[in-house]
């Protein structure tokens, strides 16, 4: 067994060493080739300097609200299981402390006391599975339209907070019950659009 977990190691190194001389060799090959070629193409050569615009500080202050909104989420969860095991415990639940404890993300089972926490935890999850670009196109976006990408950062705020609330009843089609539910999809859009913006304006094309 030792020497089956030996080879399955050198294995994995033999594999991340070879990804490892391929992605050199490729930068290797970028660098020759862009000052190859930077006598045709002169933006292979060129060197871009980003100004930050004073009204950024509105895009940094929009992002931490965004942090502190992906907070209140997840304490919510926290504060839901004893919530839900108390409830649980009343319906006659014998598993109950086992089955909204950590480090049980969802509650398993096929009951309305299961269902309603886990429309709890979803309403944390599913924010988390697109918050990493929000973030990322928000300040990004806000470098060229610091105004614009402040306001999607609002608007995803309040959409995502009426979203959450109308999940966390238990019933997921009232996640959308409220025109602001579908604002968490037209914000992101909108800050995805404003970052492609700043990068082209970085490489003057626009």
């Amino acid at each position: 067994q030792v020497g089956f977990f030996r080879d399955s190691a050198m294995s994995l190194f033999a594999r991340i060493g070879g990804f490892s001389a391929g992605f050199a060799a490729l930068g290797a090959a970028e660098t020759f080739l862009t000052k190859k070629l930077a006598g045709s193409i002169p933006m292979l050569a060129e060197k871009a300097s980003v100004e930050v615009p004073r009204l950024y500080g509105l895009v940094v202050a929009g992002a931490v609200g965004t942090g502190w909104l992906m907070f209140v989420l997840g304490m919510n969860v926290g504060m839901s299981r004893n919530k839900f095991i108390e409830k649980a415990k009343k319906e006659g639940d014998e598993h109950a402390e086992a089955r909204y404890s950590y480090p049980k993300t969802y509650a398993e089972g096929f009951g309305e006391t299961a269902k309603e926490f886990n429309c709890v935890q979803r309403a944390h999850q599913q924010a988390m599975e697109t918050y990493p670009q929000m973030l990322a196109f928000s300040l990004l976006g806000g470098l060229r339209h610091p105004i614009m990408a402040t306001l999607g950062q609002l608007v995803w705020i309040v959409a995502r907070w009426k979203w959450a609330q109308g999940y966390s009843t238990g019933k997921p089609d009232q996640r959308y019950a409220t025109k602001w539910g579908f604002h968490i999809w037209t914000s992101l859009i909108m800050e995805m659009t404003l970052a492609v913006s700043a990068g082209l304006g970085i490489m003057k094309i626009v």
